[in-house]
């Protein structure tokens, strides 16, 4: 008899250590996938394709008696794979993409070869509908803002060394969220459905009963767009607004961005900017990097972008529940007055109304 798991419970299994297949096609698993899980694909990208057009042509079985010519030759490669990616275990989870006729043909094949096989309902489709639902429940939130350049992400990153809980949105994204957001990344930006797919992961691990910290960011990062039931979320939740003096601001910013390696990225990005920041103060930035005087490029830019930050923070609809006046760039001095704020606090302060 089919053992067929809802996908909380099919995440609690595989948080157990239970290996998971996905045997989706390479390319859907590249494009994003339930993190932990392994590839074992039933047929190949272009194998997929055919076998969608014959079944548009001549129905279910036509489209079977394809995959049967197209996988009958390499069952037995498709069990030792397996065998390998799941070492001495023989319990197993496995989906496709609806919880149809792939993960069902390999499930046959897998119990056949001595597995005890869990497959999730309504395979990876289902697993989507869960994690955007998810995402979109209200949990209660703190959310760190300040205007650029003031180590909001290095205030959560000590506050997570403290204890509180945060989710670092800039690091999911691979970016830090404005023009110059993708400099210094080692890796390229992952789609909308990775990114939402590795959110949920932290988001579920986190304790329901304590406040998660997020940097207010708007809807997009970079290329990455965050879901409107998420955002919602975060621009309803209660703000913790950092200030630091402009100077530090600017100091800063150059420790970031004023290597050697980052030149031409930074050119790149006041091109994209030109038509905000105008052409002559675009003209001056070039200037003032080809002469190493970043800092002039940053107080100068620093401007366009409070600007936009002042607009972001009046379209919130959350209150501002504390305002940290910071005179030096200290994370960590800032990370634990929060970190002991934090802990007075009672429930209620996170009350977040629905939509």
């Amino acid at each position: 008899m089919p053992q067929v798991q809802d996908v909380a419970a099919f995440l609690a299994m595989r948080d157990r250590g239970l290996p998971l297949l996905d045997v989706r096609s390479p390319g859907e698993f590249a494009l994003a996938h339930i993190p932990g899980a392994l590839n074992l694909p039933l047929f190949s990208d272009e194998e997929r394709a055919k076998v969608g057009t014959a079944h548009a042509r001549s129905g279910r079985e036509g489209a079977v008696h394809l995959a049967l010519e197209l996988v009958g030759g390499h069952l037995a490669a498709m069990l030792a794979r397996a065998r390998h990616l799941c070492g001495g275990t023989r319990e197993i989870l496995l989906h496709c993409w609806r919880g149809g006729m792939r993960s069902d043909s390999m499930r046959w094949l897998l119990e056949t070869g001595g597995f005890t096989v869990h497959r999730l309902e309504g395979g990876y489709k289902s697993y989507r509908a869960f994690v955007r639902a998810s995402l979109a429940r209200p949990r209660p939130i703190l959310v760190l803002g300040g205007y650029t350049g003031c180590g909001k992400t290095d205030i959560l990153n000590e506050l997570q060394r403290l204890g509180s809980q945060v989710i670092d949105l800039e690091g999911l994204a691979r970016h830090k969220g404005s023009a110059f957001g993708a400099l210094g990344q080692a890796e390229a930006q992952p789609g909308n459905e990775w990114f939402e797919n590795q959110l949920h992961e932290q988001w579920r691990r986190c304790d329901p009963h304590r406040p998660v910290w997020l940097e207010d960011e708007s809807r997009h990062i970079g290329h990455v767009t965050m879901c409107d039931e998420f955002f919602a979320q975060l621009g309803r939740s209660p703000l913790v607004r950092v200030t630091l003096p402009e100077e530090e601001r600017v100091a800063h910013l150059v420790r970031d961005y004023a290597a050697p390696e980052m030149r031409d990225g930074l050119l790149a990005a006041l091109e994209r900017l030109q038509r905000r920041l105008g052409s002559e103060l675009t003209q001056r930035c070039r200037q003032w990097i080809d002469a190493g005087s970043y800092a002039d490029a940053v107080r100068a830019v620093l401007h366009y972008y409070d600007r936009c930050y002042a607009h972001q923070i009046g379209q919130r609809q959350g209150p501002v529940l504390k305002e940290l006046v910071c005179t030096t760039d200290d994370p960590a001095l800032a990370a634990r007055l929060l970190h002991e704020w934090e802990q007075g606090l009672s429930p209620e302060t996170f009350a977040v109304p629905s939509l």
